[in-house]
């Protein structure tokens, strides 16, 4: 985070204007202001989701240098596939694309669809129904783009199309930690090749990618991280305190109104921070339990990545206790795939990612409200350089 990828990504397309380039970013304030303007010998065209997504096949059609958000991406079909048959383009993604997705339908629905409009062939759901234009449209759509799987009796999963990557002359992921995300367990189960790479150098000598060295470090930033500690974390000493499952338990709700307070102490109380100075997170269903007076407008998503709008913003309030999906977890990667997610890497992963969207990207010392115990220690341990993720070096499919 913070090693110049962008900056690299920017200097390398404009040094191969020769070539055609796709660049995948997650906010539209990140092409409008960055990666269009810096470009400007590319004529890089914006395309967007929507009624505007035929933008994406017309500009591929001409062979035009793109730049589309995730969202945009993730609705390529076999159109888009069929036209990126035709063209050499380089793939740059700023940042993992969500891969992989549970399809929000009950079991009623599920079992409504599989009654009179689709059928179950392997584990893909196929449609049937050519004439369907019903609420499941979106759903009929995936499935006939062969992005929709069924888990046991009970769940739609949507995947990207893996063999899109395929038709790129190359693609950079560009992250941090990446085999602790999502997209390397979806790379891994579809043979997907690929090596790591990180970036060396400075914005005033020019940057490059040289092999990774594998080494996990944040031990330089420690001084940088003021972390509390006291008796406001005493409410996220459970292992699963702060998680997901424990906002929603209904049993909990005198909890969540301590946390609430807890924010509100540590921020206005105790730091006198102001509106401008804070950024607080919590999941997106629950801000309204915790949000309060004199910090409610410094929101930001949990999984919020690449914005740099928070860049000035020195207090922090970390009040989510991460775990991946356990529908995905169990019924997919482990039961049809007999992967084991690495939680506490994925976990310690996104919380880097939401830290970096503030001051300390900078370079200045942040000061944090992370209650939960479990997400505190895996910071710690990051901060103090004991993390140890495994990169297979050498060992990972060929590339």
């Amino acid at each position: 985070m913070g090693s110049g990828k962008t900056q690299w990504a920017i200097a390398h397309m404009n040094a191969n204007t020769d070539q055609r380039f796709i660049y995948i970013t997650p906010y539209n304030d990140e092409i409008k202001d960055r990666i269009i303007p810096q470009c400007p010998k590319l004529n890089f065209k914006f395309a967007r989701e929507g009624r505007k997504f035929n933008d994406f096949k017309t500009q591929l059609e001409q062979g035009r240098n793109i730049v589309a958000t995730h969202q945009c991406f993730k609705l390529c079909d076999e159109e888009i596939i069929s036209l990126l048959e035709s063209q050499k383009y380089t793939l740059i993604m700023d940042e993992v694309a969500e891969v992989i997705t549970d399809v929000k339908i009950n079991k009623c629905d599920i079992q409504l669809i599989l009654d009179n409009y689709a059928t179950i062939e392997g584990n893909k759901l196929v449609w049937h129904d050519m004439e369907y234009s019903g609420r499941f449209s979106d759903i009929m759509t995936q499935a006939l783009n062969d992005n929709v799987y069924v888990c046991g009796d009970s769940l739609f999963i949507w995947t990207f199309p893996c063999n899109i990557f395929a038709l790129f002359k190359e693609v950079y992921v560009m992250t941090y930690l990446f085999p602790a995300q999502i997209q390397k367990y979806y790379f891994d189960i579809h043979g997907i090749a690929y090596g790591y790479y990180k970036v060396n150098g400075s914005q005033s000598e020019g940057y490059s990618l040289v092999e990774h060295d594998g080494v996990v470090i944040g031990g330089h930033l420690k001084s940088l991280v003021n972390i509390y500690e006291g008796k406001l974390n005493d409410i996220g000493d459970g292992e699963f305190a702060l998680s997901k499952g424990w906002y929603e338990k209904r049993g909990n709700k005198p909890k969540v109104a301590v946390l609430k307070n807890n924010v509100r102490n540590y921020l206005r109380d105790i730091n006198n921070a102001t509106s401008g100075q804070i950024i607080w997170t919590t999941f997106s269903n629950c801000e309204d339990k915790i949000k309060g007076d004199g910090y409610s407008k410094g929101y930001l998503a949990c999984n919020s990545r690449a914005t740099n709008k928070y860049r000035d913003r020195t207090y922090i309030a970390y009040t989510v206790n991460r775990y991946y999906q356990t529908i995905l977890k169990n019924n997919y990667f482990a039961s049809q795939h007999d992967i084991s997610i690495n939680e506490d890497a994925w976990a310690l992963s996104e919380l880097l990612q939401f830290l970096w969207r503030s001051a300390i990207r900078e370079n200045k010392a942040i000061n944090l409200y992370i209650p939960s115990k479990r997400m505190r220690n895996l910071l710690k341990q990051w901060l103090n350089d004991e993390v140890s993720i495994e990169y297979n070096l050498g060992n990972e499919l060929a590339a």
